[in-house]
């Protein structure tokens, strides 16, 4: 480890995979519309898809391709981009504003709720996410999560993985980005968060993409903190 944990003030949490199985829950519920519609469709494809489009939505909203959105309106962008890829399944445009609504359901990791409320009794933890804060608010609500505070990139002026986003975030907690600590499943968001001047951690999500699809997890280099799973993160952060 390389960071005096003493000097950290703040834990600031990605969510989407990191803390909320998104893909078991977008798949389980097209799997559950195409069940009743006696269709046949890859779900797993379908819901990696989507998201995967949602995130190039989102690079052309960080670059000013397109106006600036929040979450919930890239992803019903992205619903329609991958519609036509996935024709088996059609789906109005309520149909599809509702199916939208999924992401405000959001299962959790099980390790995770268990080990943020342990870890709110040293840190203030807060969520730094580029989802929407109603899709943060309803998917923490239904599982039970207390969060110290969310901060969605939507309000922020700007989207990680952009150094703006996370020097903005740790400026509202009225810290400095050296006492703060970017919590997350993905390199490309600890690379930015580092980069702004944040302590890192990062904690291993395998399956967070469906069976099969998992990228490198080995243990990233450049982390102060590498971590197997929410258990491991707590024992290193409490240490």
């Amino acid at each position: 480890m390389s960071v005096d944990l003493s000097t950290i003030k703040a834990l600031t949490f990605d969510v989407g995979g990191t803390v909320f199985d998104w893909h078991r829950t977008i798949r389980d519920e097209i799997q559950r519309i195409v069940s009743e519609r006696n269709v046949e469709i890859d779900t797993a494809q379908f819901a990696n898809d989507w998201r995967s489009h949602m995130f190039a939505i989102l690079a052309e909203v960080r670059s000013g391709q397109l106006p600036w959105m929040n979450a919930d309106e890239m992803h019903r962008r992205a619903l329609d981009e991958i519609m036509i890829q996935h024709s088996t399944l059609e789906l109005t445009s309520l149909e599809r504003d509702d199916l939208n609504r999924v992401w405000h359901r959001l299962r959790v990791w099980p390790d995770a709720p268990e080990a943020i409320e342990q870890l709110r009794t040293r840190y203030t933890v807060i969520v730094l996410t580029v989802l929407s804060w109603a899709i943060v608010v309803d998917s923490s609500k239904a599982v039970g999560i207390s969060w110290d505070g969310i901060l969605s990139c939507e309000f922020l002026g700007h989207y990680k993985f952009d150094v703006s986003a996370y020097q903005v975030g740790v400026r509202l907690l009225g810290i400095e980005p050296h006492e703060a600590m970017m919590v997350a499943s993905h390199p490309w968001d600890l690379n930015g968060a580092k980069a702004a001047g944040l302590h890192t951690a990062y904690v291993a999500r395998p399956g967070e993409k469906g069976e099969g699809n998992d990228p490198d997890l080995s243990p990233q280099p450049d982390c102060d903190i590498n971590a197997t799973g929410f258990r491991d993160l707590t024992k290193q952060l409490l240490s």
